[in-house]
C-alpha cells in the first residue's frame, strides 16, 4: 500500500467520526498550547528581569544586613566604605509606603529615603527640577522627587507637558506636606512592578517620617565593571571584621550574581511548569491509544476483508499507525496555533508581562506530539495487524 493512500484512508477514518476525533485530539491541543504558553511566559519573564537588572548597571552591588544583631552603619563606617579605591559611591536606603494626596485625589506609593549619591549609584535621573542635595539631608528638609505615576494619579487632569509647573508646589504624604523639587524620569513598568510609583526624599527626613532609623540596605557602585570583584572582596572584608566573622549578619550581592540566580530560578520554574503541562500530552496519548483500540474492534471485519484480498501485516499496521500519528499531528498544529494566540493575548491582558515565542520550542513541541502518536499508536496498530483473516471475517 502506498504511503499517500494510507494518509488518505487515515483522514477518511478521522472525518467519518468528527466528534470522537476532536475529543481525542483535545488532550494533545491542550498539552501543546500549555507547553508553548508557559515556556514563552517563562522566557519572557526572564528577559524582562534580565533587562531590568542590567539596566541598573553592571557595576552595582547591594549589601543587605540580614541578621538580628546587624545595626545600621555609622557615618564613620560609611566614610570608610567610600574610601576604598574600588568603590565609587555608597547609598544607604530606607523604604516604606505612604498615601500621596493632592486635593481630593490620593494614591498609595513607595517612599525611598537616601542621599544624593543614590541618583548615580542606581542610575536615577531627574526629568524636571533637581535631585535631593546634601543640604537637604543635613537640614532634614521636607523635599521630594516624585515619580510620574504618582503625579498621573493625584493630578489626573494635568498633562505631562504641564508637570513643570508643579516644581515648588506641595503634596501631602500621610498628612504631612512635602515640596516637590524634582520629577523623576520615567522608567516604565515591568514584571517587577512600576519604577515610576515612588517618591524619594532625604534619608534624614525619611527616618523621621517613617519613624525608623534602621537602615538595612546599602547600594554600592564600583568604579567600573572591572572593579566589581575587588569591591566585593573589600566589602566582605569590611563586614566580616565588623561582625567578627559572623557571615549570617550580612549579604553582599553583585548584579552578575543576582542575574545568575534569577535566571537559574526562572529556568527551573519554567521547566517545572512545562513538565506539568506536558502531562496532558501523556493523557492525550492515552486517549489516542484508547480510541485506536476501539477503532480496531469496530473495523475488525474490514481488516479481515483487506487481509483476505492480499493486504500484508505491515500494511494494516502502517494504516493504523498513520491514523494515530495524523490525529496527534493535527492536534499538535491546532495546539501550536492556540499557544501562539494565547502568547500574544497575555501581554494585552496583563500589563508588564511579556511572552517570548521560540521557533525551536514550537518545533520541539510539535515533534513531541508526533512522537506521542507513534508511541501510543504502536500497540493498537500491532493488535490490528495480528488479527487472522478467518477470525476477523467471522467477527460479529
Amino acid at each position: 500500500m502506498k504511503f499517500t493512500q494510507a494518509i488518505k484512508m487515515a483522514l477518511m477514518s478521522i472525518l467519518s467520526n468528527r466528534m470522537r476525533s476532536f475529543l481525542t485530539m483535545l488532550g494533545i491541543v491542550i498539552g501543546i498550547s500549555s507547553v508553548i504558553t508557559l515556556i514563552g511566559l517563562g522566557d519572557g519573564t526572564r528577559q524582562t528581569i534580565t533587562s531590568s537588572i542590567e539596566g541598573m548597571g553592571t557595576n552595582l552591588l547591594s549589601v543587605s544586613l540580614t541578621g538580628n544583631k546587624a545595626k545600621s552603619l555609622t557615618d564613620t563606617e560609611l566614610k570608610t566604605l567610600r574610601s576604598y579605591s574600588s568603590v565609587k559611591g555608597v547609598a544607604p536606603i530606607i523604604t516604606g509606603t505612604a498615601t500621596a494626596k493632592s486635593g481630593t485625589d490620593s494614591y498609595s506609593t513607595s517612599v525611598e529615603g537616601s542621599v544624593p549619591e543614590y541618583s548615580s549609584v542606581r542610575n536615577i535621573n531627574v526629568a524636571i527640577g533637581r535631585f535631593i542635595t546634601q543640604d537637604d539631608v543635613d537640614n532634614r528638609y521636607r523635599v521630594i522627587d516624585v515619580g510620574v505615576e504618582v503625579l498621573q494619579n493625584i493630578y489626573p487632569d494635568m498633562k505631562v507637558s504641564e508637570y513643570e509647573t508643579l516644581i515648588g508646589k506641595t503634596i501631602s504624604l500621610n498628612g504631612s506636606s512635602f515640596e516637590i523639587v524634582g520629577i523623576l524620569e520615567s522608567k516604565g513598568t515591568s514584571i517587577l512592578g512600576s519604577s515610576d510609583n515612588r517618591v524619594i526624599m532625604p534619608q534624614t527626613t525619611a527616618e523621621r517620617f517613617l519613624q525608623s532609623k534602621n537602615v538595612k540596605t546599602y547600594y554600592i557602585e564600583a568604579k567600573s565593571s572591572d572593579d566589581v570583584t575587588q569591591a566585593t572582596n573589600d566589602l566582605n572584608t569590611f563586614f566580616t571584621q565588623k561582625y567578627d566573622g559572623d557571615t549570617d549578619q550580612y549579604r553582599v550581592m553583585s548584579q552578575s550574581e543576582l542575574l545568575s540566580t534569577s535566571s537559574q530560578t526562572l529556568s527551573t520554574l519554567t521547566m517545572m511548569l512545562a513538565g506539568i503541562a506536558a502531562i496532558s500530552l501523556i493523557v492525550g496519548g492515552i486517549g489516542i491509544m484508547n480510541i485506536m483500540l476501539v477503532s480496531v474492534t469496530e473495523r475488525t471485519r474490514e481488516i479481515g476483508i483487506r487481509k483476505a484480498i492480499g493486504a500484508k501485516r505491515q500494511d494494516i499496521m502502517l494504516q493504523f499507525l498513520i491514523e494515530a500519528v495524523v490525529v496527534s499531528c493535527i492536534g499538535g498544529l491546532v495546539g501550536l496555533a492556540l499557544g501562539a494566540g494565547l502568547s500574544l493575548m497575555v501581554p494585552m491582558i496583563i500589563t508588564g508581562l511579556n511572552v517570548s515565542l521560540s521557533p525551536n520550542v514550537m518545533l520541539m513541541a510539535f515533534a513531541f506530539s508526533a512522537a506521542v502518536g507513534i508511541v501510543f499508536g504502536i500497540y493498537p496498530a500491532g493488535k490490528a495487524s495480528k488479527l487472522k483473516p478467518i477470525d476477523a471475517l467471522s467477527y460479529e
